[in-house]
Formats: structure tokens, C-alpha cells, sequence
């Protein structure tokens, strides 16, 4: 009887779990196919120097995107280039975007994203592009600030400079001339060119002579070039330091933007004036 009993209670027991399971079962929810066909993917792919204060605003944007717009989302961040491991993964992954930001960051995975036709890839360089770069492939959106631009945030200071009879001594590469504008034919004896043979005795005469107000390095420069430029004893501007300061609320707003859009500007663009602030090495 107390065998019978026992039974009894295990196949009780067993029925009241079967039921719970099936009403657990009724509160599952169906995803809705077009609602998962239509959810969008992004990775995101940060380098080291991401600041504190970007890396919140880009979780929260990043958080409330998942909740609010149905997106999934991936974040890689202090990476300083992409491992064959991570190149893989965004091969086999169907991410719709890819968002890369961070200037060595950038210049290292553009060849690599030529390569990857499959993705659209959104990078965003965060320093002056010196020199003419050309993106190849209609999946690539590079915004960068160009050398012309770094030429007008520079050009008020400049002309200050001449009306103000505040001489400027200029240093630079042969890769980099000076604006003519900035120092005429007829100034050519200020100019030097840091990668000639044995422009340091003739720069050290021309400052003694020139006396001039400020040393500027218009060129990019190593640590030994910005030295002796230093050890002159004179006021050193380095306009290669210009600083690209992203904003990265209105960064964040225009790729929400161009994901539930679908607009694409494939190339190099320009930043919009609310993506970033330009702050000079004065």
C-alpha cells in the first residue's frame, strides 16, 4: 500500500509538471519573420585611444539602438588592426554595417576592407589626411578631413601673422609645399625643407638672421626634426598636430541615420561641420 501510494504520487506529481511545461510553452513568443528579416547588424571596431566619455556615448547609443530599433549589435573595442581571426569572422557574418574609427585603426584595415566586397564599411580618421588617398569599391565610406581643410583652419592665423609684421620662419618636406600665399617667391629664403642634406646649419642661420616671431612646421615631422626646431629658442607652431575632435552625439545621430535610411556615399567624404570640432596646436 505504501508502494501503491508513493506511485501514486510520482505520476501525480509528473502530470502537474507536464502542465506547467505546456502553459510555459503557450507564453513563448513568436518572433514576427519580417520583423527579424528586417532587423539590421553592425560591428563596431574601436581603436585604443577611444576616450572615456565616447566609449559611454557610443554603449548608450549602441543599447538603446538594440531596444528601440530592432539592431544587432557586436563592439570590438582597443584594437589597434584587425587579426585573420577577426577578418574571417567578418567574412562569414552577415553584418549589414561595419564601423571602424580611429585614424591608424582606419589605415590599416582599409586594404582590408577592399577586399571584403560583402560588407558596407563606415570608417571614421580622426587626424588631417596629408596626402591624396583614393577608397576603392562602392562599399567603402571613409569620412576624413583633408588637407584643404587643414589649410583654411590655418589661414586667418597666418594672414594675422603678415599684416601684424610677425615674421614666420617655415619648415616643411619637399612632399609638403608652403601655400604661396602663405610665403611668397620672393620669402623663398624662409622656407626649409627638413628632409634636404644639411638643412639644420642653414634653418639655425636664418632664424639668427630672420629673428623671426614663430618657427612653423607646416610638414609632418619626426621627434629629432621638431627638436632642433625647439632648441632655436623660438616659438614653435606644429600645424601636423591639428587635432580632429569627433563629436560623437552627431557622429552616432548620422550613422542611426544612414542605417534606417539606407542612404550610402561610397568614397571619401568630408565630415559635416556638426561631426567634429578642429582644434589648432596654438
Amino acid at each position: 500500500m505504501i508502494y501503491m501510494k508513493a506511485f501514486v504520487r510520482t505520476w501525480v506529481l509528473f502530470g502537474v509538471l507536464m502542465i506547467l511545461c505546456t502553459a510555459c510553452g503557450k507564453q513563448i513568443p513568436k518572433i514576427d519573420p519580417a520583423l527579424l528579416q528586417s532587423k539590421s547588424s553592425l560591428l563596431v571596431v574601436t581603436d585604443p585611444t577611444l576616450s572615456a566619455d565616447a566609449r559611454q556615448r557610443l554603449q548608450n547609443a549602441l543599447t538603446e539602438w538594440r531596444n528601440t530599433k530592432q539592431l544587432a549589435f557586436e563592439w570590438i573595442p582597443d584594437v589597434t588592426s584587425l587579426t585573420a581571426e577577426q577578418l574571417d569572422k567578418i567574412k562569414t557574418t552577415a553584418y549589414d554595417y561595419v564601423f571602424v574609427a580611429g585614424h591608424s585603426l582606419v589605415q590599416s584595415t582599409l586594404p582590408q576592407a577592399e577586399e571584403i566586397t560583402n560588407r558596407k564599411w563606415l570608417m571614421m580618421d580622426n587626424q588631417v589626411l596629408r596626402q591624396t588617398l583614393a577608397v576603392k569599391g562602392s562599399h567603402i565610406t571613409l569620412k576624413a578631413v583633408q588637407e584643404s581643410r587643414l589649410r583654411s583652419e590655418w589661414e586667418e592665423w597666418v594672414r594675422q601673422q603678415i599684416v601684424s609684421d610677425r615674421a614666420i620662419e617655415w619648415v616643411t618636406t619637399s612632399a609638403y609645399p608652403i601655400p604661396s600665399e602663405w610665403a611668397p617667391a620672393e620669402e623663398a629664403e624662409t622656407i626649409h625643407l627638413a628632409d634636404a642634406e644639411g638643412w639644420q646649419q642653414q634653418f639655425q642661420f636664418a632664424v639668427k638672421a630672420h629673428r623671426p616671431a614663430w618657427i612653423a612646421a607646416f610638414a609632418p615631422l619626426d621627434a629629432a626634426q621638431l627638436q632642433r626646431l625647439r632648441s632655436a629658442q623660438v616659438p614653435v607652431v606644429d600645424m601636423n598636430k591639428t587635432i580632429v575632435d569627433l563629436q560623437w552625439n552627431e557622429l552616432l545621430l548620422s550613422l542611426q541615420q544612414t542605417m534606417s535610411t539606407g542612404t550610402w556615399k561610397p568614397g571619401l567624404q568630408p565630415y559635416e561641420e556638426r561631426e567634429i570640432r578642429i582644434q589648432k596646436n596654438l
